[in-house]
């Protein structure tokens, strides 16, 4: 009995120790293939966001979206008159149109736990990729956006093609139809703002493109980002004086917030390291990505009144 109790005792260190070679061999395992997934989502993403493929894909892609509609809402704005407002144009009333608008960017994943989508944003942000997390339901990490389907659906067809998983992150901003109560001169002021919104998006996109695929210069790309900002600022420095009733604060002040808030991500792009292309890149990309995010949500105050 006592032999047969040592016979014991030794099988079942030995085990034990089976047992602990195994774990470690499957633990190295795994932390070999997540860190090298890692940097090969990290390393396809940069060179394929600097090709534009120009194929047109058959069939509809399956995309993610939000569920906010794009139905144009009605809303009213009137702008108190002024003692000075007579040498500003009749007083007049105007429908302006804002049309639903949807971005589309690159999602890399989808994540329960914020920590694990904040480690691939960091990891694409060294790349030249935007690492943007937006929250939802989840925190997804989007890696670019165009306001063309078929640029997006050429990209993730690229990271397909190197087995790299994708998917098309659907940003719906809702449209309103605006009617406006002022002078002329304050009318044309509001909707040259919104249409200035709307170029802004433009510029954004074409100096991302343009940047990476070594068309301008960074040097030439910066300059871009500080007329975008003295444009903004002008455009803000003229809402300013506008003064609205309470139905209208909404709008008015929603848009001049919207408006500041460009020029301070805009301005952060300047104040990082502009020496460094590949931060540039990633910094315009997030602040593009950002902008979109922002306008959604200013939209979407104003629809829901």
């Amino acid at each position: 009995m006592r032999y047969s109790r040592i016979r014991r005792a030794r099988n079942q260190k030995r085990y034990a120790i089976v047992l602990l070679i195994v774990f470690l061999i499957l633990g190295g395992i795994y932390f070999l293939m997540a860190g090298t997934i890692g940097k090969a989502i990290s390393n396809i993403i940069t060179p394929i966001l600097k090709t534009k493929v120009g194929t047109e894909q058959d069939g509809q892609d399956e995309h993610i979206t939000d569920e906010i509609g794009s139905e144009g809402e009605d809303t009213e704005l009137t702008l108190p008159k002024e003692e000075n407002e007579d040498n500003q144009g009749p007083r007049i009333t105007e429908l302006i149109k804002i049309e639903a608008k949807s971005f589309f960017g690159i999602q890399l994943g989808a994540f329960n736990n914020k920590e694990n989508a904040l480690f691939i944003a960091n990891e694409l942000k060294k790349k030249g990729a935007a690492g943007y997390v937006l929250e939802d339901q989840f925190s997804r990490v989007l890696a670019i956006i165009f306001q063309s389907q078929d640029d997006t659906r050429a990209v993730i067809e690229q990271l397909k093609a190197q087995s790299v998983d994708s998917q098309i992150y659907e940003l719906k901003c809702p449209g309103v139809d605006m009617e406006i109560t002022a002078s002329s001169e304050k009318v044309e002021g509001i909707k040259s703002s919104y249409a200035m919104v709307m170029d802004n998006f433009g510029l954004m996109e074409s100096i991302i493109k343009d940047l990476d695929k070594d068309k301008i210069t960074k040097e030439i790309a910066l300059e871009k980002i500080r007329n975008i900002i003295d444009n903004i600022k002008e455009k803000t420095d003229q809402l300013q004086a506008y003064s609205t009733d309470e139905e209208g604060r909404l709008v008015l002040s929603g848009l001049k917030d919207f408006l500041s808030a460009q020029i301070d991500n805009l301005e952060d792009i300047l104040l990082g390291n502009t020496s460094d292309r590949v931060e540039i890149s990633s910094k315009i990309k997030y602040t593009y990505i950002d902008m979109a995010v922002k306008y959604k949500k200013y939209m979407e105050q104003i629809a829901n009144g």
